[in-house]
């Protein structure tokens, strides 16, 4: 089975490959990058960006989803498309990792950072929790600021306030020290499936699907065993 992986703003493909050995044999893990980068075609919303990516379903393969951060909201918006095209199969599962869902999204909580002076949009995005500190004195951050804050504006624009549930199954986790998410937030993930609902919290902050491969990969491994 594939594993499809929806990075979150400003990240890539590369931020799963930790999982690509985790997951073997298992699951085949297939790290996407968000359309609308470098020479593609820009995005004007999460939703779009979604069915950008549709493209890249297994036609005649399972496959299962999974999104971290805004990642996540996309990987929802695509198992949300598939399910009311029909003409894919629907995914055997969607994660969703450190991300609020979408009626209450974190983009009005970005909205006033993205006009603001680099400095004060990273110290801003270090207290939502999804940037780390270091990152305001990266010698790289004249690269990655940019593609983050143009990220961030489609995050800002994403709107639904009501829960559509998809059948399939959905996993909703989260970091213990992220302040972006909770567990009575998580939950929330809950409306938005028809099918079985699971929620986890593991140690770490926004980043921890990557700090703790190990124990992400034997939670994936347990929902596989069990279904």
């Amino acid at each position: 089975m594939e594993l499809l992986c929806v990075p979150g703003a400003g990240g890539s493909a590369r931020a799963f490959r930790p999982w690509v050995a985790a997951l073997a044999p298992e699951l085949t893990v297939r790290p996407l990058n968000l359309p609308g980068r470098g020479r593609d075609t820009p995005v004007s919303s999460l939703v779009e960006a979604a069915t950008r990516l549709m493209a890249r379903i297994p036609a005649d393969e399972p496959y299962a989803l999974a999104g971290h951060s805004m990642g996540a909201l996309i990987a929802y918006e695509l198992a949300r498309q598939v399910c009311a095209e029909g003409t894919l199969a629907p995914p055997e599962f969607l994660v969703v990792v450190a991300a609020r869902p979408p009626h209450l999204s974190s983009g009005a909580a970005v909205t006033g950072l993205l006009d603001a002076e680099d400095d004060e949009f990273l110290d801003g995005l270090v207290a939502l929790g999804f940037a780390d500190r270091a990152a305001r004195n990266s010698p790289m951050r004249a690269l990655f600021v940019p593609t983050l804050r143009e990220d961030l504006r489609l995050l800002a624009g994403y709107q639904r306030v009501r829960a559509e549930p998809v059948p399939v199954d959905l996993l909703a986790w989260h970091g213990l020290a992220d302040p972006s998410t909770s567990e009575a937030v998580t939950a929330e993930w809950a409306g938005y499936t028809s099918a079985g609902f699971a929620a986890a919290a593991f140690d770490g902050g926004h980043s921890f699907p990557f700090d703790r491969t190990a124990e992400v990969a034997e939670r994936l491994r347990a929902h596989l065993n069990v279904h």
